[in-house]
């Protein structure tokens, strides 16, 4: 899939690239929602620095996590200083389906145990993106992080994080961002911390083996296998 960048919203503020010459009313669907986003993250930027005064700044990074076959994806990891104790980032994610040209349903990608509470929080930006709570997806995140290398140094620089991980909401598991990425070829889990523990919200990658383990739609899991076989050698 082809895609074009328009010339950037302001300084440091790229935006969402688009689908190059859509051919069908799903892909010029997904190019007007990305304009909105472009919308809503040049607001934010706007009412941050004029919140923040000369010292304030608004920032934004964004990859393109998968291009086909089937779905779409984008992250966009914001970071903001305006005013106050201390900047803020946080990482937002959206996956869209290229045969409806809507963002997927993930009850209908993955099973019951892996989505757990569907719900959408607020980036950022004030967009409203979709988490999902689920112990056993929380459970998959914390094998997978930062495993041990037996090396002491190394694994005792660790501990803090993993216990800063470990239970972030108490009992319940956190409200997680998910999206497919190619390159990895699985499914990206992310969450936000503290800002204090920030630097430890790693994302962990749950790898396609897994999530057919697991019981996730192969139109997911045959997307993600195929795009990391599409991508160019390094």
């Amino acid at each position: 899939m082809s895609l074009q960048v328009p010339p950037d919203l302001a300084k440091d503020l790229p935006a969402m690239p688009r689908i190059a010459n859509p051919v069908d009313d799903a892909e010029r669907r997904i190019n007007a929602a990305v304009q909105r986003l472009d919308g809503a993250v040049r607001k934010a930027a706007a009412e941050c620095l004029a919140e923040g005064g000369k010292h304030a700044d608004y920032g934004r990074h964004i990859e393109v996590t998968m291009r086909g076959p089937r779905f779409l994806s984008y992250t966009m990891t914001d970071s903001a200083f305006c005013g106050g104790a201390h900047p803020n980032t946080g990482t937002s994610a959206i996956v869209y389906d290229l045969v409806s040209g809507a963002p997927v349903d993930w009850t209908a990608l993955l099973p019951p145990a892996l989505t757990g509470k569907v719900a959408l929080q607020t980036e950022m930006d004030g967009s409203r993106m979709v988490s999902l709570s689920s112990k056993r997806l929380f459970d998959l995140y914390l094998e997978a992080y930062r495993p041990r290398t037996g090396q002491a140094k190394a694994d005792a620089d660790d501990d803090e994080c993993r216990e800063a991980v470990a239970m972030p909401n108490g009992d319940e598991p956190p409200a997680m961002t998910v999206w497919p990425d190619a390159k990895a070829g699985g499914l990206a889990v992310q969450f936000d911390l503290a800002h204090v523990v920030q630097a430890c919200a790693d994302v962990v990658v749950v790898p396609v083996a897994t999530l057919t383990a697991e019981g996730a739609n192969p139109v997911l899991t045959d997307a993600i296998t195929a795009a990391r076989a599409a991508r160019p050698a390094p």
